[in-house]
């Protein structure tokens, strides 16, 4: 009978302490998962921004300059069409570098657009901010992936039938910082 007992008690025990051992293990999940989240949205939130930015300077630059070119027809129609976060960075970052372009061989007249140098700060400004997002996002699903197929998360995430995390591709912020730094005339 007292066997029985502490046979009993011993696998309470080791149930408790498994318990406890996967419920934290869920928790460090849950938290890199939380983290995931929060830069999904704020990464959402930064590129509708940097798209009202762009279409504000596009309408600038039809206005002043009367171009017609097929990537601004693009960003126009932003969101009628079912594009990924990332290929909406793709797309506006590529519309921005055209906007630097446009803004260096027409200076005269662009300039003589008092919003149109503040925007174009605005925007570079969000471009920074972004890849600062984007390189933290990375950076937690980096550290995702890397517990996904760990005992135990193995089997949290086919519990929780939760897919594995893929990064944005683009500019990482130490790949941006060194570009900069490379612009710069000392």
């Amino acid at each position: 009978m007292i066997s029985a007992i502490y046979i009993i008690g011993t696998i309470l025990l080791i149930g408790s302490l498994v318990s406890i051992f996967f419920i934290a293990k869920n928790e460090r999940l849950n938290t890199i998962i939380y983290k995931l989240d929060m830069c999904d949205r704020d990464l959402d939130d930064n590129l509708k921004k940097k798209e009202d930015e762009i279409l504000r300077l596009i309408n600038i630059i039809n206005r002043e300059l009367d171009l017609d070119i097929k990537d601004f027809e693009e960003v126009r129609n932003i969101k009628s069409n079912k594009l990924t976060l990332n290929e909406k960075d793709i797309l506006l970052s590529r519309v921005h570098e055209q906007i630097k372009s446009i803004y260096k061989d027409n200076f005269s007249k662009l300039n003589a657009v008092k919003s149109f140098d503040g925007i174009m700060n605005d925007l570079d400004r969000e471009e920074i901010k972004f890849i600062s997002l984007r390189t933290l996002f990375n950076k937690n699903v980096e550290d995702f992936n890397s517990l996904y197929y760990k005992f135990p998360y193995t089997l949290i995430v086919r519990i929780r039938k939760i897919d594995k995390k893929y990064p944005y591709a683009g500019v990482e912020l130490k790949e941006a910082i060194e570009k900069e730094l490379d612009n710069l005339v000392i």
